[in-house]
Formats: C-alpha cells, sequence, structure tokens
C-alpha cells in the first residue's frame, strides 16, 4: 500500500467509526501487519486514541497519520519539512510544508465532508523521494466547483474539467482569506519543479500530471465522494538551505 491507500482506508474506517461501529483488523500478510504496527496504525481507532494529535511512529521514514485538524495545520507542514531535511540536512524543504499548507487549507475551505480528512507521508531513501496523500470524504473539488457555477448560471463542466480548472493559477471558490487567490496551482508548480508526480480524483474524475508531460485526465468508473490528492518530489531538486537566512529566523 502507499500514502493514497493509506488515506483513502483511514477516511473508510473514520467513516464508519463515528456512526459508532467497532473496528477490528483480521487476517493480512505477516509483513504487512508489521508495517501497520510500525505506523501505529491499528491504534488509531482505539478508545481514547486522539488522531487529531501528532504521533511518532516507529518508522522513521514516515511520518505519522494524521486526522487533520485546523489548530494544528501549520505545526504538522513544519515539523514535516524539519523532519525530512534530517535526510537532506542541505535542502529546503519550505516549498514542501508550504503546499502541505495548500491542500489542508482546501480540505477546510471546500471540502464540508464529516470526515475532515487524513494525511501521511512517505520517504523512499532509495530514490529519494518524498510522496504525500491527503483525502476526505467531502463534496469533492468538481462539485464544489460546479455547485459555484450554478449560482453563476453557467453549465456545469465535466468532473476532470473542473479538477484542471481547479490547477490554475489565480482560481479559487469561496476561499478564505488564508487561502485566496492560487487555488492549487502552488501544488501544480510544485510538481514541475520537483520532477515530481500528482494525481487527483475526485468524484468522478481523476486527473495525473507528470512533470513535463501532459495531463492524463478523464472519467473514472465509480464516484469518489470526496478528494484525494497524492504528490510525489524528488528531494535532489530542491534548492540548498542559505545559512545567512537562519540568522534572522526568529
Amino acid at each position: 500500500m502507499e500514502t493514497d491507500d493509506f488515506v483513502i482506508l483511514a477516511c473508510l474506517i473514520e467513516s464508519f467509526y463515528i456512526k459508532k461501529c467497532n473496528v477490528r483488523f483480521i487476517g493480512g500478510t505477516k509483513g504487512f501487519n508489521t508495517h501497520l504496527f510500525n505506523i501505529k496504525f491499528k491504534e488509531y481507532w482505539n478508545e481514547g486514541f486522539d488522531r487529531a494529535k501528532f504521533t511518532l511512529s516507529y518508522n522513521r521514514t514516515t511520518l505519522c497519520l494524521w486526522k487533520i485538524s485546523s489548530d494544528m495545520i501549520y505545526s504538522y507542514s513544519m515539523y514535516a519539512k524539519q523532519y525530512f531535511e534530517r535526510f537532506e540536512g542541505n535542502k529546503d524543504l519550505i516549498a514542501l510544508s508550504a503546499n502541505m499548507d495548500e491542500v489542508f487549507n482546501n480540505v477546510f475551505d471546500h471540502s464540508n465532508s464529516s470526515v475532515t480528512g487524513y494525511i501521511i507521508t512517505q520517504y523512499y531513501p532509495k530514490n529519494n523521494k518524498i510522496s504525500f496523500s491527503v483525502c476526505d470524504f467531502g463534496v469533492g473539488i468538481a462539485s464544489s466547483i460546479n455547485n459555484d457555477r450554478k449560482c453563476k448560471e453557467e453549465k456545469p463542466m465535466e468532473d476532470w474539467k473542473a479538477i484542471i480548472k481547479s490547477l490554475e493559477r489565480g482560481f479559487s471558490i469561496n476561499s478564505t482569506p488564508r487561502n485566496r487567490g492560487f487555488g492549487l496551482n502552488n501544488i501544480l508548480e510544485l510538481t514541475e519543479s520537483s520532477k515530481g508526480k500528482l494525481l487527483i480524483i475526485s468524484n468522478n474524475g481523476f486527473v495525473e500530471k507528470t512533470a513535463g508531460e501532459m495531463y492524463r485526465s478523464g472519467r473514472v468508473e465509480f464516484d469518489f465522494s470526496g478528494t484525494l490528492i497524492k504528490i510525489e518530489v524528488d528531494l535532489n531538486t530542491f534548492v540548498e538551505k542559505d545559512e545567512s537566512d537562519e540568522i534572522f529566523d526568529f
């Protein structure tokens, strides 16, 4: 399972949990269960476990599964920056944390999700890449955009076209001041600058973008009630830290 699989599964379990369903884990291979143990996945729905707090995993290359909380958005993204800079001590990962903020704020601005969303971040040392995924079970990017267009009496777009629209610079709908003006364009720019990959699935549409290539997009054969965003970046492409800036870092 990759980062997108884990956040979808977490949202699915959460959707049952908030309806007072009991959660049990049965079966699975030894290796898979070891990984679930190392990232503490099975503990998250135990009574008294606070999924909105930062929980260190036993696997140092995995930054914890986290139930997105508006109070800790900035804390999580900055911790992610510092956490993964340990693997590339001379690289400045501020662009990574800024884009996490972008995704988190979009979840709270537009999703209207009873499951506020989950994120998990994974470092792959063999190819020096980071993957992070965010998922919510809200109205979805496409529905949010098309509902806004209905207010303006415009013809609804196909879901995949609405997703591409959300990636345009300057496009936003009913955003809070903290997140107005760029939509998800910063994420697209990060994908290009970091020789990365971007996947967005929302409602009945999907969009994939690999740096330097054209969009792959279209209709999915199921209704994904919400939004999944998966981003992969190459740490080799990030700029080195400017030590002189750290002197004035208050």
